[in-house]
């Protein structure tokens, strides 16, 4: 939620640049994981559609394939001569003959028909034979009693009418032959049903390869009898039992997606019905859903670059919107620093940049107003100075002062002398040649002067110290702002006291000037007396501090009954010009 409340207060313009992302984003992050969900579907429906269709075909050669090995075994478990020679106990010309043509019998069903027999064997515990039909025999001699010894020998006596097909054997008839299949069957008497003896087909993996060969199977295909492999166009690495185990228990056919070895497989299996084989297709996944992964690269893409010419043009449209906004806060700051607003046009073809013109036009025209209404108030200080300054002759004064002053020398009044030049000093720094702006040595001297006549007049009863730094006594300030305050400190602090202290402290800080006259004097008490209005000449000082420095230049007085008063005055170091914005 405050994360909200950030996103709301934020820049108009950052709103509007979120505003155009989120309403292409909100859109496609709705719509495309939906859509790429329901292609990965469609993918794999079809996958799996073609698969069952090739695997019902596989399935359809695997009936082809076995029918074909149990007709040689028919042929063989009906014919007359391997009877007559199965039966036959003697070893003699006889037995040849019958030999003979039994093997001409299996040669007939064999060579021309069905060359993916690798070799028949036909015998019993008195004689056999071995017809290899491709490679070379692997049992030289007693190959009946090497079959009993073997592990399909069970399976072969125990069986009846049909035939077995007899996987995972370790038996090989041929050198050679890796991974070859053995199909079994008892030979038995049509009438008796006595065993007769056993015929073991061995059967060549190649047909299956041969099957697949041209048929560009999808994926890799297994064939497995239980966890037993019987053919895999491939190597693998998940042995038969793992994939014997994810199908198991699953009916005829069917679909699974399953992770093996840390990689998600399609399996698609489907299980012969005369064999009970199991006849698997498996695909890595991310091959099925390769197109789906370029389209989606595609479509990221392409998102990007949407998103890219959907900031593009926001931040274009945001500029023009904008532009007018950012040229008001212009205004408005310039405003704050009453500074002349020039050089900013609004286009006024926009209601945003009519309001600013209008602004702007409001503001200098009130700007100029309030100049004008400066100027005037420090014309009117500045008469009010003058004008008490237009009483007095310069000239008669300073003659008359200096007549009495050499009276006083000649009648060794020295007191009186003493005055007469003080006074003289005070008018003369007072006129400044009629310059508004002095130094602080000069007010200063004038103080001082002031003080020296005030302890002529109360019997020295006055005692005052000034501590000024000497680095600001040549700073230009506006005249008459300490003597009117000392002439207060006197006037309404010290005169009724038998003796006082004034103290002057002068110096340096930040951009200015900060003086402190503080009295030993009578006080008061600050909340009964209205600051502002006590007494002309420090409303004067405070008035023409404001006017000439700024609003936050001017005079504080801090006053304790019994204790005296301080007063302080901020003074600015800019004395080139009367007129500040900042008033």
């Amino acid at each position: 939620m405050p994360k909200l409340m950030r996103l709301i207060d934020s820049p108009i313009k950052r709103k509007i640049i979120l505003l155009a992302l989120f309403s292409a984003l909100i859109p496609l992050l709705v719509i495309g994981p939906f859509t790429f969900i329901y292609f990965n579907k469609v993918i794999e429906n079809k996958v799996s559609t073609t698969i069952n269709n090739f695997l019902n075909i596989v399935d359809w050669n695997i009936n082809a394939f076995v029918g074909n090995v149990e007709n040689v075994s028919n042929g063989i478990f009906l014919s007359n001569e391997i009877h007559a020679y199965l039966t036959y106990k003697k070893t003699d010309p006889k037995l040849y003959r019958l030999e003979t043509s039994s093997l001409e019998n299996l040669n007939n069903i064999t060579v021309v028909n069905n060359p993916f027999i690798n070799a028949i064997y036909v015998g019993n515990e008195n004689h056999g034979f071995l017809k290899i039909n491709r490679g070379e025999r692997n049992i030289k001699n007693n190959i009946y009693q090497t079959i009993k010894k073997s592990n399909i020998y069970p399976h072969l006596i125990n069986g009846q009418w049909q035939g077995e097909w007899l996987n995972g054997s370790d038996l090989k008839l041929v050198k050679d032959s890796n991974h070859s299949l053995l199909y079994g069957r008892n030979i038995r008497d049509l009438g008796t049903k006595e065993q007769m003896g056993l015929v073991l087909i061995d059967l060549d993996q190649s047909y299956f390869e041969n099957m697949f060969k041209n048929s560009n199977p999808p994926g890799d295909i297994l064939v497995l009898d239980g966890d037993k492999i019987l053919f895999s166009s491939s190597d693998h690495s998940f042995s038969p039992s793992q994939v014997a185990k994810i199908i198991q228990g699953r009916g005829k056919s069917g679909t699974i997606k399953k992770v093996m070895n840390g990689t998600q497989y399609f399996f698609n299996y489907h299980t012969n019905k005369k064999t009970n084989w199991d006849v698997v297709s498996i695909i890595p996944y991310k091959n099925i859903v390769r197109e789906v992964n370029q389209l989606r690269l595609i479509t990221i893409s392409l998102l990007v670059l949407a998103l890219i010419l959907s900031l593009i043009i926001a931040l274009f449209i945001t500029r023009r919107i904008t532009k007018h906004l950012s040229l008001l806060r212009m205004v408005t700051e310039k405003m704050e620093k009453r500074e002349t607003v020039v050089g900013i046009h609004f286009n006024n073809e926009d209601e945003i940049g009519q309001i600013g013109n209008r602004i702007v036009h409001l503001y200098n025209w009130n700007n100029d107003l309030t100049k004008r209404l400066f100027k005037s108030q420090i014309k009117e200080k500045e008469a009010e100075l003058l004008a008490l300054q237009s009483h007095i002759n310069p000239h008669f004064l300073y003659n008359t002062l200096n007549t009495i002053f050499w009276m006083a020398e000649k009648l060794k009044a020295k007191q009186i002398a003493k005055i007469a030049i003080n006074l003289s000093k005070i008018f003369k720094l007072t006129l400044n040649d009629g310059n508004h702006i002095t130094f602080v040595k000069n007010e200063m001297e004038q103080v001082k002067s002031y003080l020296d006549i005030q302890n002529i007049r109360f019997d020295h009863k006055i005692i005052y110290t000034f501590n000024i730094e000497p680095e600001i006594m040549e700073e230009k300030i506006i005249k008459l702002l300490l003597q009117p305050i000392v002439e207060n400190s006197v006037y309404h602090g010290l005169e009724q006291q038998e003796r006082g202290t004034i103290m002057i402290e002068g110096y340096k800080q930040h951009d200015g000037l900060v003086f402190k006259i503080s009295d030993t004097g009578e006080g008061f008490d600050m909340n009964e007396v209205d600051i502002n209005t006590k007494g002309y000449a420090l409303k004067n000082i405070n008035e023409r501090l404001k006017l000439f420095y700024g609003k936050e230049y001017g005079l504080k007085i801090e006053s304790e009954i019994g204790k005296g008063t301080t007063v302080y005055l901020k003074i600015g170091l800019n004395n080139d010009g009367i007129i500040h914005d900042n008033f």
